[in-house]
Order: C-alpha cells, then sequence, then structure tokens
C-alpha cells in the first residue's frame, strides 16, 4: 500500500504531506510531543483521565512557527496537574484542558486548568469541590430546564460547548427556557443547538450557536432565522470569489478548494480571496503544490505540502514571505517517493511495528526523515520487539497544535504508538522502549 491515499499524479492536483519548518525550530522542540503523550499515559493510568487537550478553545494561534511555544506550555501544564492530582486523589477529573483559565465545565468531570499555574494554585483549585449532594441537585436543575425547552423546541441536540462553566450554561439553558413565540418552533431546520459564549456561525450551517447571556428575545430571534437562506448568503460570497478568482487560482496555483471560517463576514472572505490572487502572481509561490486554502480571521499556518491556513487580511508581501517555505513541487514530489520507498523497506520487520505517516498535516520531508530514524532504530536494535496490542507506529508532526491533540486523545491508542516525527535515533530509542515487550526473566 501507497504511503498516502493518492498516487503521486492524483496528488499534484488534491492535497496532503507538509513542508519543513526551519531546521532550528525542529530542533528546540524535538521531543515535546513525545514526553507530552508519555505524560497522558500516566494520568490515564494513575488518575484515569480519558481527555487532554492543548489550548483546546484557543482561536489566535499567529503563524507557523507559533505553535511550538504553545506545545512546550501545554507539557509544562500537564507536568504541574500531575503533581497537583497526586494531592488531590478524589479530584475525579475525567477531560482535561491546558488553558489559560480555571474552569469547570461540562459537568463535574471536566476542568481547563492555566498552563503557567503553580501546583499549589492546582491543588486548591482541585480542592474546591461541590458536595454530591449540590452535584445532584444542580444537574436535577439542567435536565429540568432541558425538558422545558423541549416543550417549545424540537432540536435533535441541546448542549453547552466546553467553553462555558457550568454556571454559565444553567443561565443559558434558563434564557432559553424563557422565550416566548406566537408561532410554532417545533419545525425548525436547525438540527443541533449549542449554549456557547457568544452568536458565532458554526462551520455547519445547521448548528445553531447561542450566547449563554442572550437575552430570551435574542435567542428567539436566532432561532427564527432561516437556515437555508444564511447558506444562500454564503453560497453566493463564494461564487463571486469562483467568478473573480477561481479561474486565476486554477492557472497559477492548481488549486480548486478556498474555504472562508463560518465568523468572517463577506467582505472580509472577498479581501482574503484578493490578497491571494495577487500574491499568486509570483512565480515562488506557483513552485508549490496547493490544495485546500482556509481563510480564517487570526492564523497563517503551512499544514502540509499542499494546505495552508490564511489569515483573511495578511498583507500580500507577508503570504509570499511565509508560503515561500513550502517545498516545490519538485521537491514533495522527489520526498513522497522518497518515504514510499522507505516505507517499504520498514515492512515485516522484527520489531512488530508498521510504520505509517499521518494523513493530516505531515509533510514529505518529515515523513521520510521519519521513515530513516525508523529504519536506523531497526538496524541498531536487532532484539526489540514491541509489546501487545501494540501494532503500529505513527509518525506525526509534533509542532502543529491540531495533530497535537488528534494524538493525545485518538480513538486508536490502543494499537497506535504516536511519535514525533522530528524524534532523532537516540530519542527514539528512548521512546520505543517504553513499549518493548519484557523479555523472559525480566518482570
Amino acid at each position: 500500500m501507497n504511503l498516502y491515499k493518492y498516487t503521486l499524479t492524483a496528488l499534484a492536483a488534491l492535497i496532503l504531506a507538509f513542508a519543513p519548518i526551519r531546521a532550528e525550530i525542529a530542533e528546540g522542540a524535538g521531543n515535546t510531543f513525545n514526553q507530552l503523550l508519555t505524560e497522558k499515559l500516566t494520568l490515564e493510568k494513575e488518575y484515569g483521565v480519558k481527555s487532554l487537550e492543548c489550548f483546546p478553545f484557543i482561536k489566535k494561534i499567529g503563524f507557523t512557527q507559533d505553535q511550538i511555544p504553545l506545545i512546550e506550555n501545554c507539557l509544562a501544564g500537564t507536568r504541574s496537574l500531575i503533581k497537583a492530582l497526586a494531592q488531590v486523589p478524589k479530584a475525579d477529573v475525567r477531560k482535561i484542558g491546558i488553558s489559560d483559565r480555571f474552569l469547570r465545565t461540562g459537568g463535574f468531570h471536566t476542568v481547563l486548568v492555566p498552563w503557567n499555574a503553580s501546583t499549589e494554585k492546582m491543588v486548591q483549585f482541585l480542592e474546591q469541590q461541590q458536595s454530591d449532594e449540590e452535584k445532584k441537585q444542580f444537574l436535577e436543575k439542567i435536565h429540568a430546564l432541558k425538558r422545558a425547552i423541549s416543550k417549545k423546541i424540537t432540536v435533535r441536540q441541546l448542549y453547552c460547548s466546553m467553553r462555558i462553566s457550568n454556571e454559565q450554561c444553567h443561565a443559558g439553558y434558563q434564557n432559553l427556557s424563557e422565550i416566548k413565540s406566537e408561532n410554532s418552533l417545533k419545525k425548525m431546520k436547525w438540527r443541533e443547538i449549542v449554549i456557547t459564549e457568544s452568536h458565532v456561525s458554526q462551520k455547519d450551517p445547521y448548528i445553531l450557536a447561542l450566547g449563554f447571556d442572550n437575552s430570551p428575545k435574542e435567542m428567539l430571534s436566532h432561532l427564527q432565522q432561516d437556515v437555508e437562506q444564511i447558506w444562500a448568503v454564503r453560497k453566493k460570497g463564494y461564487e463571486e470569489i469562483e467568478a473573480k478568482y477561481g479561474q486565476a487560482f486554477k492557472e497559477r496555483l492548481q488549486s480548486e478548494n478556498f474555504f472562508c471560517a463560518p465568523d468572517l463576514s463577506q467582505e472580509e472572505c472577498q479581501q482574503g480571496a484578493l490578497n491571494l490572487f495577487q500574491a499568486s502572481e509570483q512565480d515562488v509561490l506557483q513552485e508549490k503544490f496547493w490544495g485546500r486554502v482556509n481563510v480564517v480571521r487570526f492564523n497563517t499556518l503551512i499544514e502540509d505540502d499542499f494546505n495552508v491556513t490564511l489569515r483573511y487580511d495578511l498583507p500580500v508581501k507577508e503570504i509570499i514571505r511565509h508560503f515561500s517555505q513550502k517545498p516545490s513541487r519538485q521537491e514533495a514530489t522527489k520526498n513522497t517517493i522518497m518515504a514510499e520507498k522507505q516505507e517499504g523497506r520498514s515492512k515485516n520487520n522484527h520489531a512488530g511495528l508498521r510504520g505509517v505517516c499521518d494523513l493530516d498535516g505531515l509533510g514529505s520531508a518529515l515523513c521520510a526523515k521519519a521513515f530513516q530514524s525508523f529504519i536506523d532504530f531497526l538496524k541498531k536494535n536487532r532484539d526489540y520487539r514491541v509489546a501487545q496490542p501494540w501494532a503500529n507506529l505513527m509518525f506525526v508532526d509534533g509542532r502543529q497544535l491540531a495533530r497535537v491533540n488528534f494524538a493525545l486523545n485518538s480513538s486508536s491508542r490502543d494499537t497506535y504508538i504516536y511519535v514525533d516525527a522530528n524524534t532523532n535515533l537516540g530519542d527514539l530509542e528512548t521512546y520505543l522502549g517504553k513499549f518493548e515487550s519484557q523479555k523472559d526473566g525480566e518482570k
């Protein structure tokens, strides 16, 4: 099976792989990802934690390299939390977000903790718990409000996001239960309603977000909006962009996938398209592979050899400067071929591990580098056998926040060992040693 889902010919027109970020950045963050996954295993085994996310609600990252300190901060916060949990054995926490604030959310088993809080501060926060009776009474009030809401509104799912506290969630349900309408709300086209920080459009046009502090009147106004009309306006905006810039994007960048975040206005979306159109006149960008372009409010990220995230108001010169770091088509093709060859060389090895590269956000050059380290590991450690049930070694770009959170909470963690594709041979030996099968006579 090929390393990627598509042939090299198809790759030239579609999306995948990743451009290497500056070498000094990779060296600086080499093991952070591996250490973070090791700490997650500790949280799972010793404290029953099911989910750990690094800055789950962060909106403003910045540029590609700005993700690295966030991941390093997440590791620092996780280690402080582990020390705090050792002192609060009855914390009963199941989901954790390393964030910029203390917050109990999503019921009583989910918390956010600041990455830079001291262990002592975390202990104080974890010790501040409601009694079982208080928790029971609170949940009964939530259930009563949801029953009252269901008599007025028919919707498949009604829930609160993890961005707000338990108390804010209660306030949002209270306001929603007090709406008054002469017209029936039983035949709405909204599939989901989420109570969160504010009323902001979601990726799925059939999900309605309501601010917990919206008044009943404001909530009713949002509920009565025509979902299909909202999408029609957005569709018209895309059609205008296609008419103005679509042909140029196809001819210059070979890209047909341009999207804007739903919280952007039509004018902001148009601005992002215009900036990319003007930047695409430069040969240095036309020499790259381009796939999906996501225009957003804050960030400009190189996701892989193809896909990018673009800040809507980023000046043309900055677009050219940042995306010139993407590999050329020739380089990406060469690296993909090399990675596929190395994948073949590593198959059916004595360790019992199948090496694979992450199909999201991993560059061909980095994938090839990771396979080479794995092959060197197999040559040097001929007696190594992986313990069951581990069977796969997935290389992930440990410098990308989204891929770090994917690996931390993947549903395949029981059989997949995730490792930073930037890991050198010495560190790979240390990391894989944690998953080695015990030899006869060892305990």
